[in-house]
């Protein structure tokens, strides 16, 4: 009979360095169950992530190419599932957690519990290099509306109720759309006052433009190309029910080509796949992008 495990821990990797798995570690340290979805890594990097497996006593799947960030947290719904965990906390392989992140979380968690029918929590997010701490995407309720997957605790109960994620969508939004299921059904996603992830969102570009100081995450190519195409799609699921949405959205889909353009490298590829998003988008065109370099994803 499988024993009950409490909390689980989900991190999806995609060759993982050295400091990558030292994350793994400190991960490991804080859950009952650590479940590693590989999507696709090879040679020395497998090699290492499969030594640690044994090291460190985690659940490893290889999925042996890249099949996107929504299927591969799946993959580790449904092992946390199977071994009958009761949380399911999600990181990428680049966040780090800080002491008693685990601890705190639940504690949040079950606080808010007692007032309000809760799915999700997340973190206070920290970039590392800088210090910044990460605005959170706020409802009417006080609670958060947009999350970022990573660090994020979800009671199992939430994919029982509202389903698994959105592999249609591949990489990018994941997070939007499980975050706006979640509150389209009525349901609260809290945001804890005392735990903190350090965690960074793409490489950032700053610049004064005008007298003013502009941000760009320089993503690589293919993120625009699905930063753009899945904006439309949640925009067409959620436009509705959430307006709030729509300007915010249709502003990006300007400013982002204009901050591309004059502060990132690759800027004709990078808008030229954006501009491709849009239109796959609108024609509902979904799944992964086939380019011809398939692992930069």
């Amino acid at each position: 009979m499988t024993m009950d495990k409490h909390v689980s821990a989900i991190v999806v990797t995609f060759h993982p360095s050295t400091e990558h798995l030292q994350n793994l570690s400190q991960i490991r340290a804080q859950v009952d169950l650590l479940i590693v979805v590989d999507n696709g890594s090879a040679g020395n990097n497998l090699a290492a992530l499969r030594c640690a497996s044994q090291a460190l006593r985690f659940t490893l799947i290889e999925n042996g190419e890249n099949l996107g960030i929504a299927t591969a947290l799946n993959l580790g719904v449904k092992e946390a599932q199977q071994q009958r965990a009761r949380w399911a906390a999600l990181f990428d392989q680049d966040s780090v957690l800080t002491d008693g992140f685990i601890g705190t979380m639940l504690a949040d968690f079950e606080l808010y519990s007692r007032e309000r029918k809760i799915m999700q929590i997340v973190p206070r997010h920290l970039d590392p290099e800088t210090g910044i701490e990460g605005a959170i995407s706020r409802f009417e309720d006080g609670g958060a509306f947009l999350t970022i997957t990573s660090g994020s605790l979800f009671s199992m109960e939430a994919f029982e109720e509202l389903g698994l994620f959105q592999e249609d969508l591949f990489i990018y939004c994941v997070d939007d759309d499980y975050s706006l299921r979640i509150r389209k059904e009525g349901f609260f996603i809290g945001v804890s006052k005392n735990a903190i992830l350090l965690h960074r969102s793409g490489h950032p570009t700053y610049r004064k433009v005008l007298g003013k100081t502009l941000t760009t995450k320089n993503y690589r190519p293919e993120v625009r190309y699905y930063y753009a195409r899945n904006k439309v799609w949640i925009l067409r699921a959620y436009g509705r029910t959430f307006p709030r949405l729509i300007i915010p959205t249709l502003r990006e889909f300007v400013t982002i080509p204009l901050k591309i353009a004059l502060m990132e490298d690759a800027s004709p590829e990078k808008i030229g796949l954006f501009i491709r998003g849009l239109v796959h988008g609108v024609v509902g065109r979904m799944g992964p992008l086939r380019l011809a370099h398939p692992n930069r994803t």
